[in-house]
């Protein structure tokens, strides 16, 4: 089994798919020792490694009943982890690199998106954008030091470095 340690919210977000069949039965024993507990839990932690096949046919049941249910998705766009604001986020930094946006721009861009959604400003370093754009607007003569950082910035950010977020939705 995987090191990684999944809890039933970040599995019915997303995860679900990035986990063996295999290694289902023993995440499910896993949460049975955790301290959750229902019916299809406990069948699933009975499953043997070759059952994960069965195991993934129940693990939507399993979720259910820890008040984690899968989210069906409309399109395989809403999969993606960044919820389709990645490529506004991405659109923002290559007009940046095309010198059609200074970084400045870009930055602010890049800030509306992290703001549409509470769980990407962390991710995405909003804090530390909003502190670069305050230095650009105070130290007029560091802009172009700024204006490297928040290139570098934009330029570190990863669609693949945030887990699937909670539909704002739903």
């Amino acid at each position: 089994m995987s090191d990684r340690v999944w809890t039933p919210e970040q599995v019915a977000q997303g995860g679900l798919a990035l986990i063996p069949d295999s290694d289902l039965p023993d995440l499910a024993a896993r949460w049975l020792a955790e301290g959750y507990d229902s019916e299809a839990l406990a069948e699933v932690a009975a499953m043997s490694r070759r059952e994960g096949v069965d195991a993934r046919r129940r693990f939507g049941d399993v979720l259910a009943s820890l008040g984690h249910p899968v989210r069906s998705y409309d399109s395989p766009w809403d999969q993606l982890p960044w919820r389709g604001y990645w490529s506004r986020i991405a659109w923002a930094t290559s007009r940046m690199d095309e010198g059609l946006h200074s970084p400045y721009a870009s930055a602010q861009i890049v800030l509306e998106v992290l703001g549409d959604v509470a769980d990407l400003w962390v991710p995405g370093g909003g804090d530390e954008l909003m502190t670069l754009l305050g230095r650009w607007d105070d130290e007029p003569e560091s802009r172009t030091a700024v204006d490297g950082a928040i290139r570098a910035h934009l330029h570190g950010l990863s669609d693949t470095d945030v887990p699937p977020l909670v539909d704002a939705q739903a």
